[in-house]
């Protein structure tokens, strides 16, 4: 099978590509990538793509390797605000928006404007969740109001003589 650079039209056999250890690991970082993710990684390597030369494979493998932590990660954070829940829809959609509405300077050179979107998505994401955690409590839905209904009866006051009896008594 051969293949054709999109940018500079040079022709390879997909072997050739496979036999460079840089380029082998990023096609398995990839591959490896949650799929929502993965279909959009590449469009947005470009994105790190100095001027008309081509992006190296080491960059790109760091590259990589930081977006798999990022999209990995339990929550997602930026600068000193607080840490919102992280899936994978998240950073799907935050590539989508820097693919379809990239900075003006370019190239890019760390993950920084994608992680500020990220965060801004999870944040909306988070706070969506959070109102209707509280429409459902007010509604008498919600688990606070369960928890309340379920709470065990207070101590009676027997109960509590005996407890500070028992407390008094061993000093």
């Amino acid at each position: 099978m051969r293949l054709i650079c999109p940018s500079c039209g040079a022709i390879h056999s997909a072997e050739s590509w496979a036999n460079d250890v840089d380029t082998r690991q990023c096609m398995i970082m990839v591959a490896d990538l949650p799929g929502e993710v993965s279909r959009r990684c590449l469009n947005y390597l470009a994105l790190f793509r100095p001027g008309t030369r081509a992006l190296i494979w080491s960059k790109a493998l760091r590259l990589l390797k930081d977006l798999s932590d990022l999209v990995r990660a339990p929550e997602v954070m930026w600068e000193k605000k607080p840490s919102r829940p992280n899936t994978v829809m998240v950073w799907a959609l935050a590539l989508d928006r820097v693919i379809e509405h990239p900075p003006k300077r370019l190239p890019l050179t760390s993950h920084g404007y994608l992680r500020a979107i990220a965060w801004e998505i999870a944040d909306e994401m988070d706070r969506g969740n959070e109102s209707r955690i509280i429409r459902r409590e007010h509604a008498g839905d919600g688990d606070g109001v369960r928890k309340m209904r379920e709470r065990p009866p207070a101590m009676t006051v027997e109960q509590m003589r005996a407890i500070r009896e028992k407390a008094l008594g061993t000093k």
